[in-house]
């Protein structure tokens, strides 16, 4: 009797969470501007990026319809959900006609946004400052940070998170104040209103492969969050393209770092970037965070994630991380089979950064 009033208790719970983002989607103005002609972008990656049925995985996990959105095929230089947020954040760091800024960024020593910055930045013609804090070494970390070194035309490291971002904040005081060499500032993971813009764009190119039958429309789109700016743009681009999923992020950062109010914060500013400012009233409760798979601390692995990132090479031959991409598979399958969707359609956002 026990277990049925609990499972009565979560589906009436996601009734009212769906009804909640119903009102939510009425409440948007429908004549939003384009957004990839209002707001200027610097094209750096291949898109569309593909979407792939994960037939084998199916198999194995006894899912019905599981997919994959291949954002670690995003660009020529590295793939991963950074190159879409640099798209924009490099356009405005040179406007037309003036002198390209040293680019100024931060995160751990085995950042993929960080190590992106770096790549991108200097292909593109801009000096790369980077301010690194020391994170657990695995192998993909130590790859991304050799990477870092190799492109970036300066970097400072510290011990800890909060000595980084207290330096940064002094960093972009001294800015402000017309100390040293013009910086343009890019936040950790790259997650800020106009970042976050690339992944608003990234469901317009999803509803097309949807409606050119190459996947289903899925129940559920699930990504990692760490500095929650990936989530935010889908949060916002899955409603104004009317589709009816349902975005769950699987928590991969400290919850100071990833929490739903910085998300449904975040979700605001995006929408007022893009000119939808009657929609202020999205609240932490409109957004779903799974808490079970982040384990002892941040970048440090789990068995479920080591455990995912295995099946995911055995089975499919696609390779996970054990920081971000890992935890979220993981956190995936323990949400699928603990909520019983896995006859529904299942999509999942790769968003790992390694160099392709």
């Amino acid at each position: 009797m026990e277990k049925k009033d609990r499972k009565t208790g979560i589906l009436e719970e996601r009734d009212r969470k769906d009804k909640r983002m119903d009102g939510w989607k009425e409440s948007l103005p429908s004549n939003l501007p384009p957004i990839q002609s209002s707001i200027p972008f610097l094209p750096l990656g291949n898109f569309p990026t593909p979407v792939q049925r994960l037939s084998n995985l199916e198999h194995a996990l006894g899912f019905k319809s599981l997919w994959i959105k291949r954002d670690d095929l995003s660009g020529p230089l590295g793939g991963g959900n950074k190159v879409r947020k640099l798209e924009y954040m490099f356009a405005a760091a040179h406007p037309d006609g003036e002198k390209k800024k040293t680019l100024f960024t931060i995160g751990p020593t085995g950042s993929n946004h960080v190590r992106a910055t770096a790549v991108y930045g200097k292909a593109s013609g801009f000096r790369v400052q980077c301010l690194l804090f020391k994170q657990p070494p695995t192998e993909y970390s130590e790859t991304n940070y050799r990477t870092i070194c190799e492109h970036a035309d300066q970097i400072h490291e510290v011990k800890r998170m909060e000595t980084m971002f207290a330096r940064y904040a002094y960093e972009q005081i001294k800015t402000a104040f017309g100390i040293g060499e013009e910086r343009y500032f890019i936040p950790a993971g790259g997650s800020s209103p106009l970042g976050s813009v690339g992944y608003v764009k990234a469901v317009s190119e999803l509803k097309a492969q949807i409606e050119g039958g190459i996947l289903p429309e899925p129940r559920f789109i699930f990504v990692p969050v760490g500095t929650c700016g990936t989530m935010a743009g889908l949060e916002v681009g899955v409603r104004l393209a009317g589709l009816r999923s349902h975005v769950v992020g699987i928590r991969v950062a400290d919850l100071v770092v990833a929490n739903t109010w910085t998300i449904s914060r975040m979700v605001q500013r995006i929408l007022r970037l893009i000119g939808a400012v009657e929609a202020d009233n999205i609240n932490p409760s409109d957004i779903e965070l799974w808490h079970g798979d982040f384990g002892e601390g941040y970048a440090i692995p789990t068995e479920a994630g080591k455990h995912a990132v295995a099946i995911m090479a055995e089975h499919e031959s696609i390779t996970l991380e054990n920081t971000y991409t890992g935890k979220a598979f993981a956190g995936l399958i323990h949400y699928v089979n603990a909520r019983r969707h896995s006859d529904e359609p299942i999509l999942f956002w790769h968003t790992y950064g390694g160099a392709q």
